[in-house]
């Protein structure tokens, strides 16, 4: 017969449950110095002084803000590249995302996403939204073949993801050229926008290392 949590099992759990929470408490105050801001350490004493599966849901949930809030670097090659780790259980967090070349700087942009071990290919864009699943992509690189595949809604962010292995396709992609992206929408093509291929080893090969992907995968074709 089991019996009631000693008071030094209890106070071990409860320094482990503050050591999180600290941890976090670092994390967080460090996004908000960054940006200028403390909402997101507000959000954080939030979560904190609820329980259980709602408290995890809420870090969750704050650790999908601060991952569009990840500190980037841009290239010259138009790649802005962030990485940061999540607050919830610190596994690594990676973007590398570029502007379409009809709208540099502003509306359609492709990102490479890796959260949790887990790499998806989104298009992302003030003019996408809804479900993921409402869409369907074609794609082409360098004028060669259209490739249709089915979409997603992402793991995390907006957007609409590539419903494939994310990573398998982008290790294929090569380092020059250009890929063409299209969306369409109840049949009917909804946007098109065409992305440059320059950089893509440099983005490919730090997100590799952030998720972790297979060595059957490592080298890309060029």
């Amino acid at each position: 017969m089991a019996g009631r949590p000693s008071a030094r099992d209890t106070g071990i759990a409860m320094k482990r449950a503050v050591a999180f929470d600290s941890a976090v408490l670092v994390f967080v105050s460090g996004v908000a110095l960054a940006q200028g801001e403390d909402h997101p350490t507000a959000q954080l004493r939030a979560c904190s002084g609820m329980a259980g599966a709602q408290r995890l849901k809420c870090l969750d949930e704050l650790s999908q803000a601060i991952t569009s809030a990840i500190p980037l670097g841009r290239n010259e090659d138009g790649w802005v590249v962030g990485q940061t780790r999540s607050p919830v259980d610190f596994s690594p967090i990676a973007t590398a995302t570029i502007s379409s070349r009809q709208d540099v700087g502003s509306a359609t942009r492709l990102s490479i996403r890796c959260r949790a071990g887990r790499t998806e290919l989104v298009v992302a864009g003030s003019d996408v939204s809804g479900r993921g699943e409402d869409y369907a992509i074609s794609y082409r690189v360098n004028g060669g073949q259209v490739i249709q595949l089915p979409a997603a809604t992402p793991a995390f962010g907006g957007g609409v993801a590539f419903k494939t292995d994310a990573a398998a396709l982008i290790q294929s992609l090569p380092s020059q050229g250009q890929l063409d992206v299209q969306l369409s929408r109840s049949t009917q093509a909804f946007l098109d926008a065409s992305f440059l291929l320059t950089g893509l080893d440099r983005v490919r090969a730090k997100i590799a290392a952030t998720c972790k992907w297979p060595q059957a995968i490592a080298k890309p074709n060029n």
